[in-house]
């Protein structure tokens, strides 16, 4: 099949298409896509290296969230962590949250608002000593502006660990429709987008960022996504 992209927004309508048009649960798509990236990871990972887990508030983090369940499922040494209020807005990302919480799976949560010079260290610990792949689920395609702290911060410890990343959709930090960074970004090992590669992933400057790029089906209808193919066209 010819190759296509999608851009922010494109993401984003056909998000909710696939979920108002064709009744396909939010829910159901985070599933899918959590459980692709978890599969793709198993086959990256084959010496079940301990893996860190980084769940952003949004989606990205719900679908981490998944990621870490599956792999847990299978055997694979998970350590998860939050970065996000403990109110968590209810949605598709808290429903897998509490599945991770209820099926006993250890995390860690942390309060950007509070991220103090400790919970930094500790972070540091627990989240890099141990650990032979980290899951970048910090932030994904609806990111239009640089990473705040403690986010910026995050982002250097990832990429000064040595630690092969793997990145959920999008590198965190970097803007989905020009392939460029907003500001401080996750320089992934291995990228897993959903449905297809994103407009910005056609910039050569982009591959510094997503190192291997994966396409993951999360589902959509298929011809919800021919739709979009055949715009490119």
């Amino acid at each position: 099949m010819t190759p296509f992209t999608l851009s922010r927004a494109e993401v984003r309508e056909l998000d909710r298409r696939a979920i108002d048009g064709f009744g396909v649960p939010g829910v159901v798509l985070m599933e899918n896509a959590g459980r692709g990236c978890a599969e793709l990871l198993m086959r990256l990972n084959t010496e079940r290296k301990p893996t860190a887990i980084l769940c952003g508030p949004g989606n990205n983090g719900g679908d981490g969230f998944v990621i870490a369940r599956h792999l847990d499922n299978h055997g694979w040494p998970v350590n998860v962590h939050v970065l996000a209020r403990h109110n968590r807005t209810a949605g598709d990302a808290d429903i897998n949250f509490d599945i991770l919480y209820t099926a006993g799976i250890h995390f860690t949560q942390y309060r950007p608002d509070y991220f103090d010079q400790p919970h930094r260290d500790l972070f540091v610990r627990q989240g890099f000593q141990e650990s032979g792949w980290v899951v970048d689920a910090l932030f994904g395609t609806g990111l239009s502006r640089p990473l705040a702290a403690p986010f910026d911060w995050l982002v250097g410890v990832v990429n000064d660990s040595d630690v092969p990343v793997l990145a959920v959709d999008i590198p965190s930090g970097l803007d989905c429709d020009t392939g460029e960074p907003l500001g401080p970004t996750v320089r992934a090992t291995h990228t897993a987008t959903f449905v297809a590669p994103k407009r910005g992933f056609l910039n050569p400057a982009s591959r510094e960022w997503l190192g291997e790029v994966h396409v993951i089906d999360i589902g959509a209808p298929r011809v919800l996504v021919e739709e979009y193919r055949n715009r490119g066209i």
